[in-house]
């Protein structure tokens, strides 16, 4: 990437957590910076994501949402037209706290994070003439939330989507497909590490298949264990460990899936919390599995390719956009335990084809890495600056 001139991005969010997305952020900030591009982050004051970035000596400013607009009201019944208005004033009085931070930070892009932050983002770029981009890394379902990402897709200035899939779902505007890149330099073959291993699983000299990211039920994990229930021996003492957080939401799924999984596996299966050292954790995997439902482009089965261990994924969302079946990795259809046990006895049993998909993979994951992402990203800033908006009423983005 070459420095043509500095930029400086407002980053806004409502995430106070650091999942795969703030993690994506993370990698690609130094790596932009280098490109003479500076980003600022607006989130929750006084949270986990706002004291990683900080600590990194990276700027932030407190931005502490009132919205965000939703259909539904916490216990689930549909709002009324006079809640909907009333949240449409408070994400209006969002748009204006953002574009004061636009303001004070002397911001040339203005970059929403967070689907929920997307009108408000729209809505302050147009008010103070800045190009406004949408990063979106979650396949929206048909429905409000879907018509109103159109809306602020089609007002803002660009979009940037995370696979053909995620692209799909955002209907108008101008959009760029970035994949998510993996950092080469860290995610890189090599031995596994005996204590890591120990902690990820009761018997290290047996298989260990895991499953890496949030614990909700978007992700199969119930799949995952009933499917390596079903191995036969010499596989039955295959043993799965799970290493990710729990969204608060959903703290009675987790109860319920980790009681599942100890009735299926007892003391094969393992729930273990997140950690920074990602790559030590892939290689002491025999296999990676992601078995989401829809998983919008999938990043730790990219990153378990750099590293060399055997994958098998859903052929759901973005994963087959770079997992090519019995290519470079295997894919089974979603939801199906009986499909993905076979898969899973085909690579535990066949040490041949497990080194011919890794080998694959491995050239996968060097063609899809953090700069060349970064590289790209700096490309649409670029041009969304080139395209900066002319000034429109802001009544565009009143749903219909």
């Amino acid at each position: 990437m070459t420095n043509d001139a500095d930029m400086h991005v407002l980053v806004v969010t409502h995430s106070e957590k650091v999942w795969g997305a703030e993690r994506q952020l993370f990698e690609l900030r130094t790596r932009l910076a280098d490109a003479g591009i500076r980003l600022t982050l607006a989130c929750p004051p006084d949270s986990d994501l706002a004291r990683a970035w900080t600590a990194t000596g990276s700027p932030t400013v407190a931005y502490t949402p009132a919205g965000p607009l939703g259909l539904r009201d916490d216990d689930g019944s549909r709002r009324g037209a006079r809640s909907i208005a009333a949240q449409m004033r408070v994400i209006g009085s969002d748009a204006r706290h953002i574009r004061r931070l636009i303001r004070s930070v002397g911001a040339d892009v203005v970059e929403s994070y967070t689907l929920n932050a997307n009108v408000e983002v729209v809505l302050a770029g147009r008010a103070s003439h800045t190009p406004s981009v949408l990063d979106v890394h979650d396949i929206v379902v048909p429905g409000f939330g879907r018509r109103v990402l159109g809306l602020a897709a089609g007002a803002g200035t660009v979009t940037i989507a995370n696979s053909g899939a995620t692209a799909s779902t955002v209907g108008r505007g101008r959009v760029e497909i970035v994949f998510p890149g993996v950092d080469t330099d860290r995610f890189v073959p090599g031995p596994a590490d005996a204590a890591t291993r120990a902690r990820l699983a009761a018997h290290p000299d047996r298989p260990v298949v895991g499953i890496l990211g949030r614990v909700d039920p978007e992700k199969g994990i119930d799949v995952v264990a009933r499917a390596v229930a079903r191995l036969l021996p010499p596989l039955d003492e295959t043993q799965l460990v799970v290493v990710g957080a729990s969204l608060m939401a959903a703290r009675d799924f987790d109860t319920a899936l980790r009681a599942e999984v100890g009735g299926l596996l007892g003391g094969r299966a393992r729930f273990v919390e997140p950690t920074d050292d990602v790559p030590a954790v892939m290689r002491c995997l025999d296999v990676l599995v992601n078995a989401s439902r829809a998983e919008p482009f999938g990043l730790t089965v990219l990153e378990a390719q750099a590293c060399g261990v055997p994958v098998v994924a859903s052929a759901a969302g973005g994963i087959p956009e770079f997992v090519t079946d019995d290519a470079n990795g295997l894919l089974f259809a979603s939801g199906d335990d009986d499909a993905l046990a076979r898969a899973l006895t085909r690579l535990l049993s066949d040490a041949t084809l497990r080194s011919r998909l890794t080998a694959e993979a491995i050239i996968t994951a060097r063609a899809k890495s953090m700069d060349h992402q970064a590289a790209l990203v700096a490309d649409v800033y670029r041009a969304a600056v080139a395209r900066r908006p002319r000034r429109r009423a802001l009544s565009s983005l009143s749903p219909k």
